[in-house]
């Protein structure tokens, strides 16, 4: 079974997600009983387990390889805030919050403001370098609602709020200066992230309504071409201009299925957005879903364009 899941694009976090996704769609609260079984089975506590890879993340990670690091995935990274912010505001600007073709603006900008750390981590476990996996703390900024609210308060003229984003980098320091003092700290936590991956997968899953995703299905594959297209920029940016394989860049095309929590989070704070949650939630949670199984098949397809199939099933074995 795992070699199977092994030879399905970031199998081994899929397979686990779609089983959940399954059951907490016909049978939502089997796992609430409480205790061990519940906190194991259930959908709570993903945010320790993102710590965990997070923490994983930076043991593995020489500082000497920080340059590395930043050159090519803070390039990166700078392309996707300029398209999320600038193309946000462009939207709206135009638009309004009632948006264009059924899509609102609040579900626009959170899902041009959104990556999958999850999916990232597994696709770069598959074929991406051992450097790729040191960014997974910084696309985990993405999965939480920090982007969108900045967006929406410096719209509004409010406050932003910096915490969430040092909550998330501060696990992965740590585990960096744990990795650097001492090498042993590798050998205890080696093979951490690919444990956790699967857990991370079935509590993702556990959370995702299929039916409630399909209602919106319509609105949210024209939601998903429109970010394909405006996201593949990085795509470019990392085989033009950085001279990479497109790998990293393609693993960031996914939308976190935390994000279908956002609207309601962001109403909280600009009453104004309140009517457009209900629809904003729907269609970013299939735009999440079709995102999972269809950008595993594009890094797939980028991977053989520059390595071709050999170095893939090596690749594969390697994971």
């Amino acid at each position: 079974m795992v070699k199977f899941m092994q030879k399905v694009p970031a199998g081994t976090f899929l397979f686990p997600m779609l089983l959940s996704a399954l059951i907490y769609t016909f049978f939502p609260g089997v796992f609430n009983i409480g205790g061990v079984t519940e906190a194991f089975l259930g959908g709570d506590h993903t945010t320790f387990l993102i710590a965990m890879i997070t923490f994983f993340s930076g043991i593995g990670l020489d500082v000497k390889g920080l340059g590395k690091l930043f050159k090519r995935h803070g390039v990166l990274f700078i392309v996707k805030l300029i398209l999320a912010i600038g193309l946000s505001f462009l939207y709206m600007t135009l638009f309004g919050q009632e948006g264009i073709l059924g899509i609102n603006a609040m579900a626009f900008t959170i899902v041009m403001s959104s990556i999958n750390p999850a999916l990232y981590l597994s696709l770069v476990g598959s074929y991406g370098e051992d450097i790729d996996t040191g960014a997974f703390g910084i696309t985990s900024i993405f999965a939480i609602p920090v982007l969108p609210l900045f967006i929406y308060s410096f719209q509004g003229g409010g406050e932003f709020d910096w915490m969430p984003i040092l909550s998330t980098l501060i696990p992965f320091f740590v585990g960096m200066f744990l990795g650097n003092i001492d090498k042993d700290f590798n050998d205890i936590f080696k093979g951490g992230i690919a444990a956790v991956v699967p857990l991370l997968g079935w509590k993702v899953g556990y959370g995702l309504n299929l039916l409630d995703a399909l209602q919106a299905s319509l609105v949210g594959i024209v939601l998903v071409i429109i970010f394909y297209v405006i996201m593949s920029l990085m795509v470019v940016t990392d085989t033009l201009v950085l001279k990479n394989d497109g790998v990293a860049a393609g693993s960031m095309l996914g939308v976190a299925n935390a994000s279908s929590a956002f609207p309601a989070m962001i109403a909280a704070s600009v009453p104004a957005a309140q009517p457009y949650v209900s629809d904003a939630t729907a269609q970013i949670l299939a735009t999440a879903i079709i995102t999972i199984l269809v950008t595993p098949i594009i890094v797939n397809k980028l991977y053989e364009k520059a390595h071709g199939q050999d170095d893939k099933k090596k690749n594969q074995q390697k994971a």
